[in-house]
Order: C-alpha cells, then structure tokens, then sequence
C-alpha cells in the first residue's frame, strides 16, 4: 500500500471562535500571573520604593506598554488586583439576585471570587511576606476592600425592603467578608483547597453550632 501523500493528509481543525477566546484568556491570566509573581520577587528584593512598572515587566518578560494594558499601578500588580474587581462583583451580585435571595447571591459572588485566586502555595506566601515587610500595601488592599463592600451593600440595599434595609444590607456584608477571611485562615492552617475551605465555614456557620 503506498503512502498517503502530504496533499491528502486531513487538515488539523481550526479551533473554533469559543475556544479561542478561552486560550486568549487563559494566554491572558498566565502573563497576569507572571507580572504579579515578578513584581513580589522584586518587593522581596529591594523593596517596595526601588520596584518600577518598567522593572516588573523586564522580570516578567513582557513591555511596559504590555504591563500597563493590566495593571494601574505598580502597586496593583503587586497585589494581584487589576482594577476591575468591584465593578465585576457589582455586576454579578445584581444577576444573581435576580434568581436568589441576597444572602445566597453574595455568598455566590464571593465564592466566585476566591476560586479566582491562584492556588499556588509559594506565590501566596510570597504574598503575605510582602504585605507583611510593606504597611502602605496594607492601607491600599483595606482601601479597595472597603470600597468593595460599600458597593455591594448598595446593591443588596436596593434588593431588601424595609425601614432597615441598609442596616441589613451592611451586616450581610460585613458578615458573609469575615466568613470568607475566616476561610483564608483555614485554607493556609490546614493547607486545603480556599474553595473547599469556604464551603466548610459557610456548612459550619449554617450548621449553628456557634449558638449553642
């Protein structure tokens, strides 16, 4: 039997337009990753006053045009946060109270939004060593949280009735943030899964085993 000829063999299939845009987002959350990994590397090293955008971005090995197109500031891609966070949580939080009630829809969001969080050990410690060495990076994370959450009991505000539901809305929040801190604490002291954590506090505090 002779041999197939080059001319005859099948194409290989052109991916489809859903799968391009899952390995452009995938390209997109590991150059994202590399410049936050780079940026706490360099923190460690000189600290966060002799770190540039520029320095960051030959680390990762990308432009400054490229380092800027993610992040604000030297200072985000430190923290991992590019900008948008709260403007995607406000989004999701309003879709989801469409199907559910206020309390389930921001556990929702705020379970979406850990399961974001890269799970990488190393680069997590690397993380909390930095804002450990580096106050200012505190100020600036608790700054966005705070702007977060007031955005967000915005939202839920508009969804309760009542004389009171601002007060509601700000204690739901409050409350469903420090389950969610409560988490993080778990996840590194046993060293499971953020997700898996969270849905163990949540099971945990339904479960009303603090009020007995």
């Amino acid at each position: 039997m002779g041999r197939v000829s080059q001319s005859h063999a099948l194409p290989e299939p052109d991916p489809g337009p859903a799968q391009a845009r899952g390995l452009r987002a995938q390209k997109k959350h590991q150059t994202r990753l590399a410049m936050h990994r780079a940026a706490l590397e360099l923190v460690v090293e000189k600290g966060l006053s002799g770190v540039t955008a520029q320095m960051i971005a030959e680390r990762a090995g990308v432009s400054t045009r490229t380092f800027f197109n993610h992040w604000a500031t030297k200072e985000s891609a430190i923290l991992g946060v590019v900008g948008d966070e709260g403007i995607r949580a406000v989004a999701s939080l309003r879709e989801k109270l469409e199907e559910m009630e206020a309390r389930d829809a921001l556990r929702a969001v705020l379970r979406e939004g850990i399961a974001n969080i890269p799970v990488d050990p190393g680069l997590r410690d690397l993380k909390k060593h930095v804002m450990a060495e580096e106050p200012s990076l505190q100020l600036i994370s608790s700054g966005n949280l705070h702007a977060m959450q007031n955005e967000l009991v915005d939202v839920i505000e508009e969804a309760l009735d009542g004389e009171y539901a601002r007060d509601h809305a700000v204690i739901l929040v409050q409350v469903s943030f420090a389950l969610t801190r409560s988490a993080f604490a778990i996840s590194m002291r046993r060293g499971i899964d953020l997700v898996r954590a969270f849905d163990q506090v949540i099971e945990l505090y339904d479960s009303g085993e603090f009020n007995r």
